[in-house]
């Protein structure tokens, strides 16, 4: 939550100068891995581990969309903030379930709440 907390800060005070960013404004990508990237954006060799910390020094945001499709581990979360710098930003999809119909229709915290604990 620290990084959601300070995101306005950091937009508009990067601290790593990064090939495709501009100041006040968030580029990045829907993934930090897709099929094709490795020698076109990754460097050849590269093992995919490292791939988000090196998509970090060229992007200052990433849009995470696998938490469309469930909730990541606190440990997978932790090491997406280890892995990259401190005005680095996370941007995730809300989850499949709160966006249904079924969903709109209910009331109270539902689904986001333990998604938004973890994040």
């Amino acid at each position: 939550m620290e990084k959601l907390e300070k995101a306005a800060e950091l937009t508009s005070q990067l601290k790593i100068e990064r090939p495709y960013s501009l100041l006040g404004i968030l580029l990045g990508t829907s993934a930090f891995t897709a099929n094709g990237w490795q020698g076109s954006f990754y460097p050849p060799g590269m093992q995919s581990r490292d791939f988000l910390s090196y998509y970090a020094t060229q992007f200052a945001t990433v849009e995470v969309d696998s938490t469309f499709y469930g909730c990541p581990s606190a440990s997978t979360v932790s090491n997406w903030s280890a892995r990259t710098p401190e005005d680095f930003l996370f941007c995730v999809k809300v989850p499949q379930i709160c966006c249904g119909v079924s969903y709109v229709a209910q009331s109270g915290a539902g689904p986001l709440s333990p998604a938004l604990d973890v994040i």
